[in-house]
């Protein structure tokens, strides 16, 4: 894990410069090490101040700032082919990079233990001065998630993994063109909007100036029938698929930490890492009284799970709104209250020392856990169900996944998402949707999930416990409500000065709110313009507004002022 960049700069004497900025943004994604490329010429240190470049010129630069998690401090980037050709950044775990290794043949003589040196090694094996057609043949041998980044001194080429587990972002200015694993890093080097996504499953590469993607590995969800009918079938698909997708995330590590909210998702993956027998802990966070916080208390009683929790209060979820906003690089009430238990659980885990965490993302997706499937389901039939549930999944990667990805690199973590591993996700879309939602009102969906559950030796009562979406169990959409009311952030006040929440937002991210508030309570999911509001006035005293958003944004905050 770590944090990339790259920059194309008309300039050859201030490309390092402008690559040190980009990465001096991102020096929380790598405390173990940091190496920089201008042209072929490599430097590396364990520090980002100890990477001498001053005498390098080029107008091509590759970046990096290096968590350590397999290999162990051995293994700075970038990494260099030994005829100097190549050079590679990647960003991720390659999670069968063992038998990669062994595939390779004997004389091939590596220098490191990472997973990343074998990606290198793939490629110079493959390369015959086709970058592109090298990467071709690789990429889709990768099992695990990744931003890589690959130059051959020609051409310069980025990818990312099928289900967007890992980003990048590419923005210009001017004829400066730039990469990075996250926004702040090329906008603290002026490159402002638009800053676009590397899609998931997509390479690219630069021409010109600007950049073309085409699509080496993004499934076509649609596509997999849904041909396993029993219950029995689906059971044994699933528990094989999960169980594979757990152990590989685990075999390289001497423990690990929970994401854990007391629901099912959580629960199963804390129940099976301790029959791996893998020493964890649980960390858990919400509004003081919660029912989340005070059911995840109950439920590691019962399994004896060790856990470290904490209450927060109106003030504490007030401290960390700006911070929030300016790690998950966004202000929308739906990605800032969602993150908000996520970020206190992950700063107790860091706080503790851990370098790994497993979070649940994903399974609701995948077996029909929204409280807005099964009213789908009785109001427009299965098919159209699928139809959401694949366009959900297909949505994770910016609705979700990069946003956890912020917070746990803000504090040195790396994430591991095991019901997204992709062998899972094609199993759980085998599954005939019947098995998952019942039709008639089902209460809880997510069936095959929870009889699993069951099944494994989790007693009933906690498999089959309803569950609020996470922002309203760890009570934290109605402490937001409170804090805008403390601030005197009335709607009636807001709507008189012209500011609507969906002008403020244009990008609608998360299922609830693009289209789940229709099958459900309005005031649960649509976003109150007096709550938008006062989040986005946190983030204007914070300095985290674009030059855009202040046009729009400052005249109607400072109007409220006077009110």
């Amino acid at each position: 894990m770590c944090g990339i960049a790259g920059v194309f700069h008309p300039r050859p004497n201030e490309t390092a410069s402008h690559l040190r900025e980009l990465l001096a943004a991102m020096q929380h994604r790598g405390p173990d090490g940091a190496g920089m490329a201008i042209g072929r010429q490599v430097r590396t240190g364990w520090t980002l101040e100890e990477v001498q470049t001053d005498a390098l010129r080029g107008t091509t630069g590759l970046g990096h700032t290096r968590l350590a998690i397999v290999g162990g401090r051995h293994g700075l980037q970038p990494f260099q082919s030994r005829d100097g050709r190549l050079l590679l950044l990647h960003n991720g775990e390659i999670y069968n990079h063992h038998e990669l290794r062994r595939s390779l043949p004997e004389k091939v003589n590596f220098e490191t233990k990472t997973d990343s040196e074998v990606i290198l090694r793939l490629l110079e094996r493959e390369y015959q001065g086709d970058l592109l057609a090298a990467l071709r043949r690789v990429l889709p041998h990768l099992d695990g998630v990744y931003a890589v980044a690959v130059s051959d001194g020609e051409r310069l080429i980025i990818a990312r993994d099928p289900m967007g587990v890992r980003q990048l972002y590419v923005g210009k200015n001017g004829k400066t063109f730039a990469f990075a694993s996250e926004k702040k890093a090329l906008q603290a080097t002026g490159i402002q909007e638009p800053i676009e996504r590397l899609e998931p499953g997509h390479l690219a590469w630069v021409r010109n100036g600007s950049w073309e993607q085409e699509n080496f590995a993004r499934m076509d969800l649609r596509r997999i029938p849904a041909d396993v009918t029993e219950k029995e079938e689906a059971l044994k698909l699933y528990q094989d698929t999960l169980h594979q997708a757990l152990y590989k995330r685990i075999r390289d590590r001497d423990r690990v930490g929970v994401i854990f909210s007391g629901g099912i998702d959580s629960v199963l993956v804390a129940y099976l890492l301790k029959q791996f027998g893998l020493p964890f802990t649980c960390y858990s966070a919400g509004f003081c009284g919660s029912p989340d916080l005070d059911f995840a208390r109950r439920m590691v009683a019962q399994f004896d799970f060790p856990l470290q929790s904490r209450d927060l209060g109106l003030d504490d979820i007030e401290d960390l709104l700006p911070l929030i906003m300016q790690t998950i690089e966004d202000r929308s009430l739906n990605q800032v209250e969602v993150s908000v238990p996520v970020f206190a659980s992950v700063r107790l885990a860091s706080e503790a020392g851990e370098r790994v965490l497993f979070t649940g993302q994903g399974a609701d997706e995948l077996f029909g856990g929204y409280s807005w499937y099964p009213r789908i389901v009785d109001r427009e039939g299965y098919d159209s169900f699928v139809e959401y549930e694949i366009s959900d999944i297909e949505h994770l990667y910016k609705e979700t996944l990069e946003r956890e990805d912020k917070i746990t690199m803000a504090h040195s973590i790396e994430l591991r998402v095991p019901y997204l591993d992709l062998k899972l996700v094609h199993a759980a879309l085998r599954v005939d949707p019947r098995l998952k939602i019942q039709p008639g009102g089902d209460p809880l969906g997510k069936r095959v999930h929870r009889q699993l559950a069951v099944r494994l030796g989790i007693p009933p009562d906690f498999a089959w416990r309803p569950k609020q979406a996470a922002q309203h169990g760890a009570g934290i959409h109605e402490a937001i409500q409170e804090l805008a009311a403390r601030a005197h952030y009335t709607q009636e006040d807001v709507r008189e000065t012209g500011y609507r929440a969906q002008e403020s937002i244009p990008e609608v991210l998360g299922s609830s709110s693009r289209y789940g508030y229709r099958y459900g309570e309005d005031k649960l999911w649509k976003t109150e313009d007096h709550v938008q509001c006062y989040l986005d006035s946190l983030a204007w005293k914070a300095g985290l507004l674009t030059p855009p958003e202040q046009e729009y944004l400052v005249p109607k905050l400072e109007s409220l002022a006077t009110v």
